[in-house]
């Protein structure tokens, strides 16, 4: 489920929106020309572009920015689409397809402005387009629904919209190349959620068409798509001549390697040197770096990128269903699993134990916040004899079918069952069924994993905790009246540590009261060969395509 570099931090974040607030747009450095730059002569181009070859271990769900649902598709629409801001390596919130923005003294307006520029076809981009893609996402009528609304959700009207579907009266165009956000209070960080891949101009075309726009979406990006995905096979993204953040590389190939849960054949295409990009599979960690070496950064190539990414998988509970009602359950089943055991020996270090909600690399990131994370088997057993519980009926753990999450379910379920003494029985579900079944509570118990594109710890703890959003993220029903202030407190904080503190809070109450058990973080596990110059994979999944080049060894 989607929510998706060194260095990032709230504070960078928040000094570049107050920058925006004061003087009436970003900083000069950062605005950016007034117009795209005219198109370059391809005998200007730097020497060494070239083609990128990268391999895709899953096919993406969607390329269709309004139903992006994994790592894969936020590659793809990454290159093919450029928001309003972006966030930079360094953290700042930096013009994208908004020339100049300012924001409003009471903190709840944005007015932005659009650069001159086109969609890759030539139509040219407008405020329209903008409102288009939101008011979709936003529309909770509409079949098929984006999921993607709680992004949205601060806009004036977007809890209408989930409900009854309708425009969006906070998202106002005011002609061609203005466009104005109204929020329902002020969030300073919101600027950072409007970075996000899913929230882009989309064209007409993907109303008119929305089959075909999915197959072959035209985009406003730095590449263009050419011809038609084909769902198992490649994508081709071309340069797109005179884009105001034009590549250096020729072309990207993005090759699907369906399966292929072991990346065996992706690593004899990287052997043979038919790829740049490759996943590497838990087997073959250790030679994997030996031959590539290995990231000084973690993040950054060549070599073997380990760092850990934005993804935590951890495992819910439905608070208002027996057993898991109680949290002297809860937290004796968490304490009860093998974290390092599932992490080291099962998936080989293609994943790292969690402690906590929030992954490293998140600015409030707090290490060891979970006390009941720690694998204590005989005091899960000890605390539900003290306090008079016995586990009779069987427990049904329900996951999304894939070998990784079969594989991390079935240890849980050995843990689980040798510490407590009980049944515990295993529902796989394909994607399609698992994601309806747990929105509408039909799985007690169940695994959820999260990623976030912004820098920030209440994209992971305000989705899925606060109670206003029960029936929509909120998988577990929690609902305490203190974290949910907590929560607002840290979404309307006006400086970094004021949020950081808030959301800081959150996280141990939520933890304290076990509603979910942390389990894993994801680990990069990708291989880049040392002719690719620039590639760096944040822990947030973005990849700045357009800094990156192929150079001759």
């Amino acid at each position: 489920m989607r929510r998706m570099a060194v260095g990032l931090t709230v504070a960078g974040l928040t000094l570049a929106m107050l920058a925006s607030c004061t003087g009436g747009g970003p900083p000069a450095e950062e605005r950016g020309p007034s117009v795209s730059p005219p198109s370059v002569d391809e005998s200007e181009l730097p020497a060494g572009g070239g083609t990128l070859r990268i391999g895709l271990g899953n096919d993406p769900a969607s390329i269709d920015p309004r139903f992006l649902a994994d790592e894969e598709g936020e590659l793809v629409v990454g290159a093919l689409f450029e928001p309003l801001v972006r966030v930079d390596v360094d953290g700042r919130v930096v013009p994208g397809a908004a020339r100049t923005w300012r924001v409003s003294e009471d903190g709840t307006e944005f007015t932005f402005t659009l650069r001159e520029a086109s969609f890759s076809d030539g139509t040219p981009v407008t405020a329209a387009d903008v409102a288009r893609t939101f008011e979709r996402i936003a529309d909770g009528t509409a079949s098929p629904p984006s999921f993607l609304g709680y992004l949205l959700a601060p806009i004036v009207g977007a809890t209408e919209a989930a409900v009854s579907g309708g425009a969006l009266p906070g998202v106002e165009v005011v002609d061609e190349r203005t466009l104005v956000i109204r929020l329902v209070e002020p969030q300073p960080r919101f600027l950072t959620t409007l970075a996000d891949p899913s929230l882009v101009p989309t064209p007409p075309s993907a109303d008119e068409d929305p089959q075909g726009f999915g197959a072959s979406p035209v985009g406003n990006g730095p590449f263009a798509l050419v011809g038609e995905r084909e769902p198992g096979g490649f994508l081709r993204l071309a340069r797109v001549a005179g884009h105001h953040r034009e590549p250096e590389l020729d072309e990207v190939i993005l090759q699907v390697y369906p399966d292929d849960p072991g990346r065996d054949r992706q690593w004899a295409d990287l052997e043979d040197g038919l790829l740049h990009v490759a996943d590497v599979g838990a087997a073959r960690m250790d030679l994997a770096a030996a031959r590539f070496g290995t990231s000084d950064d973690g993040i950054t190539g060549p070599g073997l990128l380990g760092g850990t990414t934005g993804t935590v998988t951890m495992f819910g509970f439905r608070v208002d269903r027996p057993p898991f009602d109680d949290p002297i359950v809860r937290r004796a089943i968490s304490q009860s699993i093998d974290r390092d055991a599932i992490a080291d020996g099962v998936l080989r270090g293609t994943m790292a134990a969690a402690d906590r909600i929030v992954p490293p690399g998140i600015p409030g990131s707090q290490v060891g916040a979970c006390d009941h994370c720690r694998y204590d088997p005989q005091g899960a057993a000890a605390a539900l004899e003290d306090a008079g519980i016995e586990l009779t009926d069987p427990l049904t753990l329900t996951y999304s079918r894939s070998a990784t999450n079969t594989a991390v379910a079935e240890r849980v379920a050995l843990d689980v069952s040798s510490a407590l003494g009980v049944e515990v029985d295993l529902e796989p579900l394909d994607l399609g069924a698992f994601v309806p079944a747990v929105r509408r509570g039909e799985a007690p118990w169940f695994r959820v994993g999260w990623s976030s594109n912004a820098p920030d710890p209440g994209s992971y703890l305000d989705p899925l905790f606060h109670s206003r959003n029960v029936g929509l993220d909120n998988l577990t029903r929690y609902a305490d009246p203190e974290t949910d202030a907590l929560l607002d407190e840290g979404r309307r904080a006006s400086t970094a540590g004021a949020a950081e503190d808030a959301f800081a809070q959150a996280e141990r109450r939520i933890l304290d009261a076990a509603v979910v058990t942390p389990v894993l973080f994801g680990v990069r596990a990708k291989v880049v060969t040392e002719d690719v110059e620039g590639l760096v994979w944040t822990p947030a999944g973005r990849v700045d395509l357009t800094v990156v080049r192929i150079v001759d060894g």
